[in-house]
């Protein structure tokens, strides 16, 4: 069946320049009561920093979210906020007030939307849960492990979306789509919810391309981390504006940052990145992921998204809990970030492996629609489903946003609960092998939290 894509035919022409973005999101900020209190520039205080970096402070919406305050991770202060980096602090403007858009639209669902039913009761017009990423039996078995595993015969509720590769509409298990919703019933407790999948945008297809490709990334984060897989190291061996401009912006950082090719099976451009600040301490090896059509973009992607990210690190404290109790974003992160375990990342660092940058460029079309069309190709090839669903708030709708929620439930999810890191998933153990790799069986997995946050 030929594969119909989401359009919105009420939306106007994408703003054709970044201050024009910022001109349509302008009514959304005001500290007087609108959506985004302010945007500011974030002031470096220790570290070191490549680029521009801005956060969009929503302040603290959770009370006025329906159900966030029972969610079983409660929403912080700040927990919306959204951040962005650039070459120029117009666009890190934009990405951290687009990105604050999207959290909020995230959170927000009206019980009307959902169908309480059990999956077997709908049969096959819901997700089929035997695709969905599963803890392992030994997982399950641990008292700290807070999920189970998925009941077909268990009452949940059910949003509806759309497969992308059909056009056919699918019932989506609500907990896999909305993020900080309370969990309502056994049959939920399946699921952590993420915001893996999640994007915004002004042409609803560029969204929707956004939405997958971040699903396809965190597939490979995990990948990496749990398998220990030896990336080939990426010789750049091309030039691009772009990327040019952010390699020499990167290189008077003092950062010593390692890019490797962790394109998987799928054949989607994906490039995991690996920093290290010889001087530090409490953030010596950061880790960043960015899949793009264009993997000269993705280079310069992981270096902007790692200022951000490093930012953020330097004002997280270390914990001591145990890692039974590792569930926030920041708390593998932290961890991994520390100088003493700068040699867990020798299985990358020492890869024998290499790919020239220019060998991993694919021939792709020009237009949104018809990428987002080779993306879900891509990954029809690879046996896996697309769904997805429209979650824009009103908000995000007047400024001519779309938001967007995106499911690919056979790859590997990303996931920051060390009890729950979905080792049960078949494609764990079947997409190193296809990829020429070592696979390790469950008892050989990394035994370290996930580094990425």
């Amino acid at each position: 069946m030929p594969m119909r894509v989401s359009t919105d035919p009420m939306a106007g022409p994408p703003p054709p320049t970044i201050e024009a973005a910022l001109r349509r999101l302008d009514p959304l900020i005001d500290g007087r009561g609108a959506l985004i209190n302010l945007v500011t520039r974030t002031p470096m205080t220790t570290g070191r920093q490549r680029f521009p970096v801005c956060t969009a402070a929503l302040g603290n919406p959770g009370s006025l979210l329906p159900g966030t305050a029972d969610a079983p991770q409660r929403m912080s202060w700040a927990a919306l906020d959204g951040a962005g980096s650039g070459l120029a602090e117009e666009t890190a403007r934009l990405t951290a007030t687009v990105e604050a858009i999207e959290r909020y639209s995230s959170c927000l669902w009206d019980p009307e939307q959902f169908l309480w039913a059990s999956a077997r009761s709908l049969g096959d017009e819901a997700l089929d849960l035997n695709r969905v990423p599963r803890c392992s039996e030994s997982e399950l078995a641990a008292p700290a492990c807070p999920l189970v595993a998925p009941d077909p015969d268990a009452p949940m509720r059910w949003i509806r979306g759309v497969d992308l590769a059909s056009g056919e509409p699918r019932w989506l298990p609500a907990v896999m789509v909305y993020l900080h919703i309370p969990v309502m019933s056994r049959g939920e407790r399946f699921w952590l919810p993420i915001s893996t999948g999640t994007a915004a945008h002004f042409d609803y297809d560029s969204a929707l391309l956004g939405a997958v490709l971040e699903c396809v990334e965190r597939d490979s984060i995990a990948l990496t981390w749990l398998q220990r897989l030896a990336l080939p190291k990426i010789e750049i061996d091309v030039s691009d504006p772009v990327l040019d401009q952010a390699l020499e912006v990167s290189s008077r950082s003092g950062l010593k940052t390692v890019f490797f090719d962790a394109t998987t099976d799928l054949g989607i451009p994906t490039v995991y990145s690996v920093d290290i600040d010889p001087q530090a301490t409490k953030v010596r090896t950061y880790v960043m992921c960015a899949t793009e059509l264009d993997p000269r973009r993705a280079v310069a992607k992981v270096m902007r998204e790692s200022s951000s990210g490093r930012l953020a690190m330097q004002y997280q404290k270390p914990d001591d809990k145990p890692l039974d109790d590792y569930i926030d974003v920041f708390d593998g992160a932290v961890h991994m970030a520390a100088a003493e375990r700068e040699h867990v990342f020798d299985f990358l660092l020492d890869s024998p492996h290499r790919r020239r940058l220019s060998d991993m460029i694919p021939a792709i079309p020009d237009s949104p629609a018809e990428r987002l069309s080779w993306v879900v190709r891509k990954l029809q090839d690879a046996g896996c489903t697309v769904y997805a669903v429209d979650i824009t708030s009103d908000e995000a709708r007047a400024t001519g946003l779309r938001v967007v929620r995106v499911i690919v439930p056979e790859l590997v999810p990303l996931s920051f609960a060390y009890r729950a890191r979905f080792l049960g998933t078949t494609r764990l153990y079947t997409a190193p092998e296809r990829m020429g790799l070592p696979v390790h069986a469950e008892p050989d997995l990394n035994p370290w939290p996930q580094p990425f946050a």
